[in-house]
């Protein structure tokens, strides 16, 4: 019988803060999801993806097809996750300079975040 009970699929996860901010509340929001997935959701693996590593985007910065150290590992989670959790702050009516930059590096062709879901969730706060 136990032959016949397949195993829940894991769904990957990466959470991904629009704020540097060690202290930031959207911080505080991405820490207590994973918190959360790993006490008592199963089947979500979530992973915090830190964007401050990645350099402005500057397209001279990609040679010969391969983009800077940070940005090919942050691309790397990106292309391993099923889903994308974003937490950010609205800044001047916007995103925040760091999450556009990381939306725009995860977007240089090919574009990672093809046929990923989403979710975004803010505390409103930097």
């Amino acid at each position: 019988m136990e032959a016949a009970v397949a195993s829940k699929p894991v769904i990957k996860v990466a959470a991904i803060c629009g704020s540097l901010r060690k202290a930031s509340n959207n911080r505080g929001l991405i820490r207590t999801a994973l918190e959360l997935t790993k006490e008592s959701i199963a089947g979500i693996q979530m992973e915090y993806i830190d964007i401050s590593p990645l350099p402005m985007l500057d397209t001279d910065l990609e040679v010969d097809g391969k983009f800077p150290p940070a940005v090919e590992a942050f691309r790397q989670k990106i292309l391993e996750s099923d889903s994308i959790l974003f937490a950010s702050p609205e800044y001047n009516f916007s995103l925040t300079a760091p999450l556009k930059n990381a939306l725009d590096w995860a977007s240089r062709p090919p574009n990672v975040w093809a046929d990923k879901a989403a979710a975004i969730v803010t505390s409103g706060k930097v």
